[in-house]
């Protein structure tokens, strides 16, 4: 029997390979690091009451008005999540995020990223100076400046989906899903969320070597981003690439059962409600 491409020894294997690794990283991470785990347990509901917008950094963001949110987090008490390099971005200097969320290990080593140093070394200096509350990876605790974080037990996959303190976890690593699981564990009324647009797919192309180009959109792009090629990391083949991205939509699919509802009325993206009576769009116009 095959699954996946897998046989059935080799799927026994990556599972005992996952359970030995995630006991691992208990005992070498989770443990020495109990007391700021238990700093962010304290978060558990403590939000009750309360609305939150986590912010992606898909191109859908730009429908939003930042001088609106600014409002809404001044006069009804709105608390902003936002992720990754949001903080450099123009709307950053309207909209003041009350908590980020860090994940992806470029921020934590970015001489290691040569191309993106200069811009995560940025990004990292701007979220100091700002002081915001910051979530970010256990193992990386001790490693980032911020006077003001939370550690979270960073680790999920296929067989082990539910294993983080923050609520769901995707089994593909996404920051933004992350964040959004943090705003669910912390239990708002109402969690409104912008940017989770998960189309790069419409914008694939394919040249004459079959090798695969898209366009890694964020809202703060300016226009005329040249086309980047995919990754063999990420794909080998066009059916891997779909059906990776597949995983984008069923993995929010595990935050169903909690009060979400998604800003962009054209979203790809169908299993949370789109009508609101929020306004927070440019014109006054809801899209």
């Amino acid at each position: 029997m095959k699954y996946l491409g897998l046989n059935i020894p080799r799927i026994l294997l990556y599972w005992l390979d996952t359970v030995a690794r995630n006991w691992y990283y208990r005992l070498k991470v989770v443990l020495p690091n109990f007391g700021p785990l238990r700093h962010t347990r304290q978060l558990k509901n403590s939000k009750r009451g309360k609305m939150a917008l986590v912010l992606a950094n898909g191109p859908s963001v730009a429908q939003l008005d930042p001088e609106k949110i600014r409002w809404l987090q001044r006069e009804r008490g709105l608390e902003v999540f936002a992720v990754n390099s949001f903080i450099s971005s123009p709307m950053a200097g309207v909209v003041k995020p009350d908590y980020y969320l860090l994940s992806d290990p470029a921020f934590f080593h970015p001489d290691k990223f040569p191309h993106l140093t200069d811009r995560l070394t940025r990004d990292m200096a701007r979220l100091t100076e700002a002081d915001i509350p910051c979530f970010v990876p256990l193992e990386r605790f001790d490693a980032v400046p911020f006077r003001r974080k939370y550690g979270y037990y960073d680790r999920g996959n296929l067989f082990l989906s539910k294993i983080t303190i923050t609520g769901p976890r995707s089994y593909i690593s996404m920051t933004s899903y992350k964040a959004l699981a943090a705003a669910c564990f912390m239990g708002y009324i109402q969690i409104y969320i912008s940017g989770f647009d998960n189309d790069y797919f419409l914008n694939v192309v394919v040249d004459e070597n079959n090798d695969m180009y898209y366009v890694d959109r964020h809202f703060y792009d300016k226009p005329g981003t040249e086309p980047a090629r995919v990754r063999d990391t990420h794909a080998n083949s066009m059916g891997e690439l779909l059906y990776s991205h597949h995983f984008l939509f069923k993995d929010l699919e595990k935050f169903r059962d909690y009060p979400i509802v998604n800003l962009n009325k054209s979203s790809l993206v169908d299993c949370f409600p789109k009508h609101h009576a929020l306004d927070v769009y440019k014109g006054g116009d809801e899209l």
